[in-house]
Order: structure tokens, then sequence, then C-alpha cells
């Protein structure tokens, strides 16, 4: 008995192939791109990842070389917060707005005035930020209202793809609690929220435990997938609550650090908890009856890969000739400097910020930069601020009463062996790396084991499946460093630049 994970990324869809010990028989992506047509706008089209998803899944069944009716059940993970509009026949009405998206700025405003600031924010716990779905909804409102009355449900990213296996229109409760929609206190859609932005609640999909069975695959989508006909799909969830599964991350106590595109800093809880000054998320685990605390950096990865871009063509050009990532060949430059980039400090605000600022308006940068200063202090920087920007977040689960008793990495920056370092030193705290690299896709295929009876729960799919193969623990004369640079400087800088922020954008 096989299991199968889809993953529905910002980027590329990946697709993973299992057995109930976690041992991977095969593994498939396909990438699709990000269309900007206007500044601030972040869109994708729906069917780019439908067949992205159909690519990647006979892929894996070939490498895999098993029978489509091997795989016992298939569970889904995605990019959250994104918005799809389905008209009544079935398709999108227009490409999917994404977490990306900054166009909304004035419907999030909106929304405060309409419900009132403490109101909205009592309901759906999170403060209102443009890219996630309520004030995405609201933009189409105003903007596109002929493609909005058309609406006949209203899907996140993985949904739709989940949409397209079995014909079964819903989502799940971690999805779902990201709305700004969705009470996550209460674990339901908000109807008073809905019915003060007029929104039409039956555009709104049934909500189902990550776990449960949504649907089977249908004869059409085993003609374009090469799965079996009546494979059961499990609901899937979040990439962040997914990806924690998959990485083992589902009890307090165990943190996850995801330094991917964006970063994450993620945190079980058993009952529900949330930041009364909102500068960190409380949304709806993946496992059954828990919540998550998660701080969210817009540019962690990103950070370095923009450096990459625009600086690094050499490494680019040497990585594709000798096939090396091009990545590594920075870190072994990074390598060349001393903790702390002797004195530069990178501020990863480039698309704005969300936790700990919520400030769409921040600005990134490089502080502290003097004439002795070379590329590899830059490159280090840029991985040091990230992790500082991502410690921003821990320190307020600290003060929330969390326990940290072991860190988890993710995402790419989890491949990176300076970068798990600089976790280490910069939490104070070991931390592990998993040994599967795509845990969302990972953790997908562990919701289908427990929906397909394979395990008895999700503590015994992670007992079972999650293993770890790096342990870094923190170095006490680097992290006396970092406590220094972060506590005297770093967390200050941003209060500092703040008042600057908004000017920019008009200069």
């Amino acid at each position: 008995m096989y299991l199968m994970g889809v993953d529905v990324g910002t980027s590329s869809t990946k697709v993973l192939i299992i057995d109930d010990s976690g041992n991977v028989l095969a593994k498939a992506s396909a990438e699709y791109p990000i269309k900007s047509p206007f500044e601030g706008y972040a869109e994708q089209d729906p069917d780019a990842w439908w067949n992205a998803a159909k690519i990647s899944i006979r892929r894996a069944l070939k490498d895999a070389g098993i029978k489509s009716s091997d795989i016992s059940a298939v569970g889904l993970s995605g990019q959250m917060h994104g918005t799809v509009l389905l008209g009544r026949d079935g398709k999108p009405l227009r490409d999917a707005i994404i977490w990306l998206d900054r166009r909304s700025l004035k419907e999030c405003d909106e929304i405060y005035e309409r419900i009132g600031r403490e109101n909205i924010l009592n309901m759906v716990s999170n403060l209102i930020m443009p890219g996630f779905m309520g004030p995405t909804l609201l933009w189409v409102k105003r903007n596109e209202p002929q493609t909005f009355n058309r609406i006949f449900r209203v899907l996140l990213p993985k949904d739709y793809v989940k949409f397209r296996l079995t014909g079964s229109l819903n989502t799940d409760y971690s999805d779902a609690s990201a709305t700004l929609l969705f009470n996550v206190r209460r674990r339901e859609w908000e109807d008073t929220a809905i019915s003060e932005l007029n929104f039409p609640r039956e555009v709104f999909p049934e909500v189902l435990e990550s776990a449960k069975i949504a649907g089977e695959v249908t004869p059409e989508a085993s003609k374009e997938t090469g799965l079996s006909a009546g494979t059961p799909v499990v609901a899937g969830g979040g990439d962040s609550q997914v990806g924690a599964i998959g990485c083992g991350v589902i009890e307090p106590g165990i943190i996850s650090s995801n330094i991917g595109t964006g970063g994450q800093i993620f945190a079980t809880i058993d009952e529900f908890k949330f930041d009364p000054k909102y500068r960190i998320h409380t949304f709806c685990h993946a496992v059954p009856g828990k919540w998550c605390l998660q701080g969210a950096i817009l540019s962690a990865g990103l950070s370095l890969r923009w450096f990459k871009e625009n600086f690094a063509h050499i490494e680019d050009a040497a990585g594709s000739l000798c096939k090396i990532d091009p990545y590594e060949l920075l870190s072994k430059e990074a390598e060349l400097s001393e903790p702390g980039s002797n004195g530069l400090i990178f501020l990863p605000y480039l698309l704005g910020e969300r936790s700990p600022h919520m400030d769409p308006f921040a600005r990134g940068g490089f502080f502290g930069l003097t004439f002795n200063h070379r590329r590899h202090h830059f490159v280090r920087a840029i991985m040091e601020g990230v992790v500082f920007a991502l410690r921003d977040c821990l320190e307020i689960f600290r003060e929330l009463g969390v326990r940290v008793e072991k860190v988890v990495a993710r995402g790419g920056g989890a491949k990176n062996n300076l970068w798990l370092q600089i976790q280490a030193d910069v939490y104070n705290s070991t931390v592990f790396r998993a040994e599967i690299e795509e845990d969302a896709a990972f953790g997908a295929a562990l919701l289908a084991g427990v929906g397909a009876g394979i395990y008895r729960d999700l503590k015994d799919a992670c007992d079972r499946a999650v293993k770890f193969t790096v342990i870094k623990y923190p170095d006490e004369g680097r992290t006396i460093i970092y406590d220094r640079i972060y506590n005297r400087i770093y967390r200050n800088l941003y209060h500092s630049l703040k008042q600057y922020w908004a000017h920019l954008q008009s200069p």
C-alpha cells in the first residue's frame, strides 16, 4: 500500500509517493509562473496548477514503478490565502489572486470601517491583510462586479486541484482559518463578517477535517492523471500546517522554522490562544482539535534569490556548467565572513512585511555599511537578517508562554548547513532537519494515510514515518554575538525607520 501527497506551491506543484514507513518511492514536480500585470499584483492561472499536478502525478507513478491501484489515498497541501473564483460551469472566472498580492490595501481599511476594528479582530483573530481572501473578494466586488456576480464557489488553491481530481467542492479548517472570513476560535465560517461585507454565504464551501475523505478520483481525472478512478482523496490543508505535520510538528514544544520563498515560525497549541497585539497569526491546525501560532515573513529565501539573480551571475553560470547549486557557492562565500557580517545588518522587507510588523510599506535595506565591507559580508548578512526576522516572531511565541524545546528547520534554508547553524545560534536552540525535504507533500501523504486507515492518527503517522538526519547545536560564542546584535540593534531598526516607509511610496 502506498500514499500520494500533492503540494500546490507558489512556484511549482510537487508530488511524492511513499510507503507506510515514510520511504519515498518517487517524487516529481512541475513549475509555473506568477503573473504581475501591475505593480503589487500577483496572480496565477488555476489550470496551470492542475496541469502541473497532472504532469507530476504521471511522472511520479511512472518513476515509482507501481500500479495506480496500489495508491491507497491521495492528500493535498497548498499555498494559503489565495482566491479562486469558480463559475457555475466549474471553470475559473479569472486568474487566481494569490498570497503575494497587495492590491487590496484600501479594502483592508474598508473592512475595519464597515465592521469595526475590534469587532472583526475578535471574529477572525488576525489582522486584516492584503493577499488574504477576505479583502481580495472585496476588491473583486468593487472593481470587477460582473465577475463577482457570477461566482458559484470560492476556493483556495489546493481545493481547486482537489475539485479537478474529485469534482467535490470543499475546503478544510486550516486553509479556511486563513481567509479572514472564518472564526478561528469556533472553527466555522464567520457569518456576521460575510453578511456585513455583502458576500453571498452560499459561495463558501463546506469545511472538513484535513484527514477526512473529501471525494474520490473521477473517471475523467483518472484519464488525465493516471490515478485509478475511485481512489480516495482527503481534504488536505494549508502548506504551513501540512508541512508541519510532514516534519513532526504536531505537539506543543516543537517549533518549526521554515525558510522557503517566504518564511514562517510555527508552533502547535492544544487550546486556542492569540496575540492580543496581533503581531502573529492564529490558525486552525491540520491536526484535529488543535490550533497553531504562526509568524510569517514575506522575503526569506526570496531575499537570497534576489541577491543571486542581481549580483551572482558568475555563480549562476558556474553552477550550471558544473552542476553545482549556486546557493551552495554563495553559502561557501558567506562562510568567509565572521558571525555578525562585520557589523552589516540586513532588513528583509523586500515585499513589505507581515509578522510582526504587519506593514505593507516596510522596505528592505542594509544597515551599517562601511568601506571595509566585501561581497561575502552581504551574503552572510542576508542569511542572518532573515533569521533575525524569524526570531522577531519566535520572541512573541515565548512572550505568550509557548515552550521552545527544539526547532525543526524546513524549506530550502534547511538544505543549507550554514543557514541551519545560523538558526541554531540565533534561536539558541538545537535545530533538527527532517529527512524529507518536501515536507508539505510528505505531510499531505501522511494525511492521506490517516484518511485511508493506514495510520491510527497523525501521531502514529509521524512516529512511523518522520525521521531526522541533521542536528545543529548552538555555539555559545556565536549566540552571544547574535544576541547582542539582535537585542541592541536589529529589533529596534524597524521602529526607528518606520516613519519613512510610506514616504518612499510616492517620493
